[in-house]
């Protein structure tokens, strides 16, 4: 275990904190590392049902400018790294709740709004500052901003290097929650013991199906299909059908 990132558990969710305070989180290969060797060994983890991601009073500055590579071959290694990371968040089985305190700016501003939920307060800062660099967005920003935002918001985010307060981005759909002033891990932490409560196999269908788009109509059918099929035979679902005739909460075991 990696002192990079602070594992903390609070019963189904597990809380990653970054943890590079001097540097504002800033996106080192050794955090990206750490991060992602968490996250992955979480997928692994029955007792997991759910993520928080927080980076204490600051999110995350972006990438590391003073260590960036600038040979463009260690450059691509070292994305492709980072690329791991963004692929457990979006299509692993765990949903995954950012608490942005502070500032996410950058690879960090990608790092949260790829999450499955985006917590903030009014005191936070996002920042889509990549063309005062002299670089295009990345960490996928171009392929989830539009998503969050549609294309027209996104283009103008991005061209015009935008920091925009979490009362804008909740407003625009880059977080999801505008949380009390103060109160943006609690809130976060609420957010992911209610998805903890959710069938297991449910949620990791949904986000796999998500994580696929887009597809079209037939090919998100054929998905439908087979894996509802899958998710009729479980127990789960055997105990939410008689969950929900019983008029009681159901007790999903994953299984």
């Amino acid at each position: 275990m990696s002192d990079l990132v602070l594992v903390t558990r609070h019963d189904a969710v597990v809380q990653l904190t970054l943890n590079l305070p001097d540097k504002r989180n800033a996106l080192e290969t050794a955090l990206t590392d750490a991060l992602a060797e968490e996250l992955e060994a979480l997928q692994r983890d029955a007792t997991c049902r759910a993520v928080v991601l927080s980076g204490g009073k600051s999110f995350c500055a972006g990438g590391s400018l003073d260590s960036l590579k600038t040979s463009g071959l260690e450059m691509r290694g070292e994305m492709r790294a980072g690329h791991r990371l963004l692929r457990l968040i979006n299509a692993g089985r765990l949903p995954v709740v950012a608490a942005v305190e502070g500032a996410a700016f950058g690879a960090g501003l990608s790092l949260a709004a790829l999450c499955d939920f985006v917590v903030c307060d009014s005191e936070t800062k996002f920042g889509a500052v990549y063309g005062k660099v002299g670089i295009m967005p990345d960490w996928g920003a171009l392929w989830i901003l539009p998503q969050r935002m549609g294309i027209g918001r996104t283009r103008e985010l991005v061209m015009f290097s935008q920091v925009v307060g979490g009362a804008e981005a909740k407003s625009i759909g880059l977080a999801d929650v505008l949380a009390e002033n103060g109160q943006v891990l609690p809130a976060a932490l609420a957010w992911a013991q209610r998805l903890a409560t959710a069938a297991p196999g449910a949620i990791s269908a949904t986000k796999a199906a998500l994580a696929r788009q887009p597809l079209s109509l037939d090919a998100m059918l054929d998905w439908e299909a087979d894996t509802q099929a899958l998710l009729i035979a479980s127990d789960d679902f055997a105990e939410g059908r008689d969950a929900f005739f019983g008029k009681r909460a159901a007790q999903f075991k994953g299984r």
